[in-house]
């Protein structure tokens, strides 16, 4: 996973924003610090780093720490945790994608003129 730029200031509320040490990380998450640079260079987590490069881990980064430390106590190794994050990204973007597009449908459905009444066919019953 490439690493995230500092970037721009956000709102100390915002989950995205790189904001612990790794050593708070670390007692946050319950993962040691050198794990914690394993799955950095495993490319399980891409924590921001500050002008001086020290790691800064957001409250994503502690969520995400914490998934993949459960996926690899279930006996999953760091690529078959990649390649469940990158399933589990696709599912998030394409849930977001189909309730755009329910909203999209909606929208047309409501301004939609009602449907033309169905004709009954002229059926005659031969005997």
């Amino acid at each position: 996973m490439p690493r995230k730029p500092a970037g721009a200031r956000k709102s100390a509320a915002d989950p995205a924003l790189p904001k612990y040490s790794i050593a708070v990380a670390s007692d946050l998450s319950g993962v040691s610090q050198q794990q914690l640079r394993r799955m950095e260079e495993g490319g399980l987590v891409a924590p921001g780093r500050t002008d001086g490069n020290t790691r800064r881990y957001s409250d994503d980064d502690i969520t995400q720490i914490a998934e993949i430390s459960n996926l690899s106590s279930d006996g999953i190794n760091a690529a078959g945790i990649r390649y469940i994050v990158q399933l589990e990204a696709e599912l998030r973007a394409l849930r977001a994608e189909n309730a755009a597009l329910r909203e999209q449908l909606a929208a047309r459905t409501v301004d939609a003129p009602p449907p033309a009444p169905a004709q009954k066919a002229n059926r005659t019953s031969r005997e």
